[in-house]
């Protein structure tokens, strides 16, 4: 998924220097205003063209794949497989295993802290304006912020996923040998030492994020100056330190509590109070949007208005950094306690 962001921000950030250098070169050509505006349009709407030429990709893949997916997975099923039903979950019991869950506490602090970091993450939709508007940086590079923001979360899930949060495979292997070697209660000391160390990763990876976001919240009020080959670096580094506490604690918790008839019910769970905090905040940032664009974009004045016009949106994503950090640490912490 982050491949797919990466590449699509670098793509846009193309084709949106292509247009904005297509549509200045036409500008320079013209000396009649009405002229240059008509000019400027036909530019742009090459890029909506090309866009909608490129959702044909996905619609391609998704159709080839699937096909082949398909007849792929009736070639391997044997003949005990097709002889004996599968038994399927119902909605009661997935809603039982829910229901169950809920009285816990680690649900509620995964909750927490899954439904916070989903606004952390989806903040890549807004770094081309916010990059623009309070670094001053054009529309093409802008973009190509976005696309260091999903190469972070891209490469830190490829290098150190495995390392900083075992999978249940490698988590359940572990366990058995150390069952094997010493007995129940050195199984229970390695399996409660294993969750610690994933607790401090995962503090130190929102940690990190909590640092970012008071570094940009003190460039907005003037307090620090970043460049903005700096402020691109801390993008980067915002991705590198959300991509494995948003896609690996709340995931696993589901697969381990509410194995093949609950997990996908818990998971749905914390999907639907996150998309709902996020609506929530996409309004937010809209409004800021709007105040900012009516600003201007040329004086110190204007630029400074800008900022202030974006600063309570990173006041609050760092207190949601900080909230989330205690509650997936608690989580992970209390998952090795039971």
């Amino acid at each position: 998924a982050r491949t797919g962001n990466a590449i699509s921000f670098a793509f846009f950030a193309w084709l949106l220097q292509w247009a904005s250098s297509a549509a200045g070169g036409l500008a320079d050509a013209t000396t009649s205003s009405v002229g240059v505006t008509q000019q400027v349009d036909a530019s742009w709407r090459w890029v909506f063209r090309a866009s909608s030429a490129v959702q044909l990709i996905p619609l391609l893949m998704l159709t080839y794949f699937g096909k082949r997916g398909g007849k792929s997975s009736n070639k391997t099923l044997n003949a005990d497989e097709q002889s004996t039903p599968a038994s399927k979950s119902t909605l009661k019991d997935s809603l039982a295993i829910l229901f169950q869950q809920s009285r816990t506490i680690e649900f509620w602090l995964h909750l927490i802290s899954r439904s916070i970091i989903m606004i952390l993450v989806s903040f890549l939709l807004f770094i081309p304006s916010y990059m623009a508007q309070c670094y001053e940086m054009s529309s093409a590079s802008s973009a190509r912020v976005g696309s260091m923001f999903a190469l972070g979360c891209l490469l830190s899930v490829l290098t150190l996923a495995e390392t900083t949060y075992p999978s249940i495979a490698a988590a359940t292997t572990a366990e058995k040998n150390s069952n094997n070697h010493a007995g129940g209660s050195k199984s229970m000391s390695s399996s409660s030492s294993l969750s610690r160390r994933k607790a401090y990763f995962m503090l130190a990876f929102l940690g990190l994020a909590t640092v970012c976001l008071a570094l940009q919240a003190s460039f907005l009020r003037n307090f620090l100056h970043l460049t903005p080959v700096l402020g691109t670096a801390l993008m980067f580094l915002f991705g590198f330190s959300l991509a494995i506490p948003f896609y690996l604690p709340s995931s696993m918790f589901a697969l381990k509590r509410g194995g093949k008839d609950g997990s996908a019910t818990i998971a749905d769970a914390f999907d639907i109070c996150g998309f709902g905090l996020l609506a929530v905040f996409n309004g937010i940032v809209a409004r800021v949007l709007d105040v900012s664009g009516e600003v201007g974009s040329s004086s110190a004045g204007m630029l400074l208005g800008r900022k202030r016009a974006w600063l309570p949106v990173f006041l609050w994503m760092l207190g949601g950094s900080i909230a989330a950090m205690a509650s997936l640490f608690g989580a992970v912490w209390l998952e090795g306690e039971r």
